[in-house]
């Protein structure tokens, strides 16, 4: 009987290692990325005061459902088991996410073991910075269409002047080229939908 019970724990310890060791390995590989991005320049420790206007309108146009909920030390987890459990659950993904999308190399929306890398960076982003500093990470290397790499970029090739300086219609249609890349050229509906983001960054949070 003592054979068969020292056999059974061996079984769980030997069923417990394996997921373990999966996870560390996962940890690890996370931490990896984020060290790669600092010595690219693309992680650094940003300001965490007030928000710009242009940084103001993205959050509340693409982050609204989920911006500065701290429910959990790893918030991406949370909306996860929120989307699974909640019949009313955050729309969007956090900006942790998003910046974490941008920071995993080899970029495959399809492969599960990039979908479980992005999604431990993200936690380990949770862990180190704030949703303004995400969002200011995020800003830094983002894409608005042809030339327009970050959003002092943009903000100086489409408005001559720079990022801080741009009033709300102006920060209304950056934040609409960050869903629409190639709305530069077609004047009207830019105009349009950043007219929407204006209405919906105005309206009172549910």
């Amino acid at each position: 009987m003592r054979v068969v019970f020292i056999f059974i724990v061996i079984c769980v310890l030997l069923g417990l290692t394996v997921p373990v060791t999966f996870a560390v390995r996962w940890w690890m590989d996370g931490q990896k990325v984020l060290a790669q991005a600092e010595r690219d320049g693309s992680l650094w420790t940003p300001r965490s005061n007030r928000l710009t206007v242009i940084e103001r309108t993205v959050a509340m146009d693409q982050f609204r459902d989920t911006w500065l909920t701290h429910a959990a030390p790893c918030r991406t987890l949370a909306f996860m088991w929120f989307d699974i459990t909640d019949q009313h659950p955050p729309q969007g993904m956090p900006v942790s996410q998003r910046l974490a999308t941008n920071l995993a190399p080899e970029r495959r929306e399809t492969s599960i073991r990039w979908q479980i890398r992005r999604l431990i960076v993200a936690c380990q982003l949770e862990q180190r910075y704030n949703d303004r500093q995400l969002l200011r990470l995020y800003l830094a290397h983002a894409y608005f269409g042809r030339d327009a790499e970050g959003v002092e970029a943009a903000a100086q090739l489409i408005f001559d002047k720079p990022s801080v300086a741009l009033n709300a219609e102006e920060a209304a249609k950056l934040a609409a080229l960050l869903r629409g890349p190639g709305l530069r050229s077609r004047p009207d509906e830019w105009a349009a939908r950043a007219q929407a983001i204006q209405e919906r960054v105005a309206a009172p949070a549910h």
